[in-house]
């Protein structure tokens, strides 16, 4: 399944739409930022939460974040890794943990569970502008693996723009 997302590059809170291939206007995503990114909701068009991701409290320098269903029950984590060169970034799922592979300041990554491609994104100039097509290869949780995908660039842009 693709997905497309156009930024909204200067609006007051980070929000924006995921759209499929002919544009038609499938998720809303929406996020609630001061000094960085402290939650981000993904919804259905007619505004029920789908996902939630939030911040975890923590002193530590590198952040994590709580995946939350539709019931607010946590199902899966999110945490920034340790490294000397680039951020890291690994997911666990329950018993599950899923790693990205991918050059995050190009805007161009993947998760994977094992050896096997879950979901991808790349920025890209398409006839309808610059936007972000997403690619999820998983028929298990295609929705959450959509919302994975959005949070690690998310908190990619956040570190940049806030140096953390």
């Amino acid at each position: 399944m693709k997905f497309y997302i156009k930024p909204k590059h200067f609006a007051r809170y980070r929000s924006f739409k995921i759209r499929d291939e002919s544009q038609g206007e499938l998720f809303k995503i929406k996020g609630k930022f001061l000094l960085g990114m402290r939650q981000l909701e993904m919804q259905d068009m007619n505004g029920q939460v789908l996902y939630i991701a939030k911040k975890r409290p923590s002193l530590s320098l590198y952040r994590s974040y709580d995946i939350l269903n539709e019931k607010g029950e946590s199902i899966a984590q999110v945490n920034r890794s340790l490294s000397l060169i680039r951020p890291s970034y690994t997911m666990n799922l329950g018993d599950k943990t899923y790693h990205f592979k991918g050059s995050l300041p190009h805007h161009a990554f993947s998760i994977y569970d094992d050896e096997k491609e879950l979901a991808s994104i790349e920025k890209g100039i398409f006839d309808f502008g610059d936007a972000y097509e997403v690619e999820v290869f998983s028929d298990k949780s295609p929705l959450l693996h959509l919302f994975l995908i959005v949070v690690i660039d998310q908190l990619n842009h956040e570190r940049k723009k806030f140096n953390v």
